[in-house]
């Protein structure tokens, strides 16, 4: 053969034959692969849970599961000829990663940065540790998520001076405990400081 000899037809149906010969294998792949991937899809749909790592893996199997059907249909068009189904389900599937990514950055980011509670939450804190008998002033209030929906609060809290060590340890229990159960903030660092004025 010549260097610049146009090729024989029958070199490209030879390679797009023996390319093609294992299609019905690869939709029977895909298939059994959507239906794996199908279960514990529905499973967490049905069951409804919650939290952070439940959704994100929920997002990763939605993406998994599309990116079957798009291999699906562009194994089905590839051997009906249409040869650039291949790099556009690519381009597709590559999207549908990056956008999920995205979204679950944007949704944990808050989580990553310790994004604080509004002003509303900082108040409830503080009127909260006052409302406890024994407590005289709260200052030094920082908070900041930690996860989704979960706040870990820090403050001081100022107690009469000369109050005994046990006592003033009961007091901050109890600012816990009550805080715990008015506002849901589960972590919380309490530290006991002598009030400058005295009761």
């Amino acid at each position: 053969m010549k260097l610049f000899e146009k090729p024989s037809p029958k070199l490209f149906q030879t390679a797009e034959t023996s390319e093609f010969q294992n299609l019905p294998l690869a939709l029977a792949v895909i298939i059994v692969g959507m239906f794996v991937i199908a279960i514990p899809t529905f499973y967490i749909l049905r069951t409804k849970t919650k939290g952070v790592s439940v959704k994100a893996q929920l997002i990763a199997l939605l993406k998994d599961e599309f990116s079957y059907i798009a291999a699906l249909i562009a194994v089905i068009l590839v051997g009906q000829g249409y040869y650039l189904a291949d790099p556009a389900a690519s381009i597709i599937v590559a999207a549908v990663i990056v956008f999920s990514g995205i979204y679950l950055f944007k949704d944990n980011v808050h989580c990553l940065v310790g994004r604080t509670p509004s002003k509303e939450f900082m108040e409830k804190i503080e009127s909260t540790a006052k409302s406890v008998e024994g407590v005289l002033g709260v200052h030094d209030l920082r908070a900041e998520y930690v996860g989704p929906n979960v706040i870990h609060t820090g403050f001081h809290i100022e107690v009469a001076k000369n109050t005994p060590i046990e006592e003033a340890d009961h007091i901050a229990e109890e600012v816990k405990e009550k805080i715990s159960h008015e506002t849901g903030c589960q972590h919380c660092v309490i530290h006991v400081d002598p009030a400058e004025r005295s009761t």
